[in-house]
């Protein structure tokens, strides 16, 4: 007896979850701000004045679970600390993603955080309302090129760590967070902040 199967093809097999869609300016913005109040708090500036802050910039819808758990933890661990300061390099590309930040360092450099506070509010005299309306992203075609270059250099760092190579050029730390901040930009995946894919 012969079994005659015939498989329906009308619909895609697997689910491919969202389609990727390039955040718009004021999305990037209000993200930036939010992950900035972050950053400083984890460089030591005074939290519950951020918290304030947050809280009456309507921002505070803003957060991921994450940043929450964060910054209203009473004592929040070392790896929380440690984590929210290297989201230092993802801030810096949604900060380039708006063209606010020309120069990127090398992806073994560092940035330095001080740069944010010429930047942002409230560290600057723009008020959280003009810093949204006005920004401005950078193209997709550039946004997308972008990504690109930083997953190859992410790619790169990481074949060099599984075959255990040294890769000076490429500090996988830096590169993986600034991969973390394009990926978001270009919505890719769909995903929120915390759950924004690196893969290579």
């Amino acid at each position: 007896m012969t079994l005659n199967v015939r498989y329906q093809m009308e619909e895609p097999y697997f689910d491919e979850g969202p389609e990727d869609e390039i955040r718009d300016a004021g999305a990037i913005a209000r993200r930036a701000l939010a992950l900035f109040a972050v950053i400083s708090i984890a460089f030591g500036d005074d939290k519950q004045k951020l918290i304030d802050w947050l809280r009456a910039e309507d921002l505070w819808a803003e957060l991921s679970p994450e940043e929450l758990d964060f910054i209203t933890s009473e004592t929040p661990s070392e790896r929380q600390v440690f984590n929210a300061s290297w989201r230092s390099e993802a801030l810096l590309l949604l900060l380039w993603s708006l063209g606010l930040v020309e120069a990127i360092p090398a992806p073994s450099e560092t940035c330095n955080p001080a740069l944010f506070r010429d930047l942002l509010p409230p560290r600057t005299s723009v008020s959280v309302n003009e810093f949204i309306a006005s920004a401005r992203r950078r193209s997709d075609e550039v946004l997308v090129e972008m990504a690109d270059e930083i997953l190859n250099l992410h790619w790169e760092a990481r074949d060099a760590s599984i075959n255990g190579r040294e890769c000076p050029e490429v500090h996988i730390g830096i590169i993986q967070e600034r991969h973390h901040g394009i990926n978001w930009a270009i919505g890719y995946g769909g995903s929120p902040w915390d759950e924004v894919a690196t893969d290579t």
